[in-house]
């Protein structure tokens, strides 16, 4: 029983108080059409949850069984930051040959993810807390999972402001700014939240 609620507090503060956009920052290096049209903020919260989620098992498995067994645990960072792009170039590749018609709707999502630094964050994360293979797989989907809400959110937000009148100083960077920290702000009150 203490098991199932590690585990669901592991995905409650993935999705909500350890949001990869909204609260730690992690997840906003995406195209810019990810902040403005919500479909394309669904796709890229989709190919960034399958390119976690696979990061994390790959990039768990490389620390477990390699860098923690032969002490090096100090070399995390590059290892990670060679192997998660290498990760996205081969999903590419393989959706392109396999599946060219989706390829065709998700490339750019996939490019844009292969410099984005939630996938990054959240396999370094995993390996600081020393989760579980299934605690780190569940970190990375409900974490990815979050990323697709806050995205989505975010780019359904600035189709509503963009509709409304508002002032000419706050027109753009400044209203996007203030819309994304009260997003913020609204998940403060899920931090710290664990389930013991």
């Amino acid at each position: 029983m203490t098991a199932v609620l590690e585990l669901a507090g592991v995905a409650i503060a993935a999705l909500l108080s350890e949001n990869l956009v909204l609260v730690t920052c992690m997840g906003i290096g995406t195209r810019p059409q990810s902040f403005q049209e919500p479909v394309d903020a669904l796709r890229t919260g989709y190919c960034l949850t399958v390119v976690m989620v696979l990061s994390a098992l790959i990039s768990w498995t490389a620390d477990r069984l390699i860098l923690l067994h032969f002490g090096w645990a100090h070399l995390r960072l590059l290892v990670f930051a060679l192997l998660i792009p290498a990760l996205v170039a081969g999903l590419r590749s393989f959706i392109q040959t396999c599946l060219p018609a989706l390829a065709r709707r998700m490339d750019g999502n996939l490019s844009a993810i292969s410099t984005n630094c939630a996938a990054l964050g959240s396999a370094l994360l995993i390996a600081q807390r020393s989760y579980s293979l299934g605690a780190a797989l569940l970190f990375a989907f409900f974490g990815g999972l979050g990323s697709a809400v806050a995205l989505a959110s975010f780019a359904s937000l600035q189709q509503e402001v963009a509709l409304s009148r508002i002032p000419r100083c706050f027109q753009g960077l400044p209203i996007q700014l203030i819309t994304a920290g009260l997003m913020a702000l609204s998940l403060v009150g899920f931090y710290g939240l664990h389930l013991d």
